[in-house]
């Protein structure tokens, strides 16, 4: 009888097993066709799997990772995105003239703590030679 269990507990994990290799193969093909970033996190979500699962198996991870290469080799297509080019030296422009205006803050409030560390250090003088004189 313990026997019996045991292997219907076999048949069920292999079962599950090959109902998650089959919904894995099919997030690479879909991946494939789309032109989304191929991660094995993305495909893990989308064959509803666990991320490990995809790590520890010796045929879909490297299925994977073949096709987030393919797809990093290729690049962008610039028909796809027209106006890519001038989104991205928008957004540069808006990024560089964000870090000047903060870098501008940043010396003025340097400037601010140097003058009053000076003012500081000018009192703890005056306040040294009084010591000194009264004592």
């Amino acid at each position: 009888m313990n026997d019996r269990r045991v292997e219907v507990l076999h048949a069920a994990t292999r079962r599950r097993r090959e109902n998650a290799e089959k919904a894995v193969q099919k997030a690479i093909r879909e991946a494939h066709k789309t032109s989304a970033p191929i991660t094995i996190t993305a495909i893990a979500a989308a064959a509803r799997v666990s991320t490990d699962f995809i790590y520890r198996h010796l045929v879909l991870r490297p299925q994977v990772e073949a096709l987030r290469r393919s797809r990093r080799t290729a690049g962008p297509e610039p028909a796809d995105h027209p106006d890519a080019e001038a989104a991205e030296s928008t957004l540069v422009r808006r990024l560089t003239q964000q870090l000047a205006t903060e870098r501008r803050k940043h010396r003025e409030e340097a400037a601010e703590l140097r003058a009053a560390l000076e003012a500081a250090h000018g009192e703890l003088l005056i306040l040294r030679r009084r010591a000194e004189e009264q004592g």
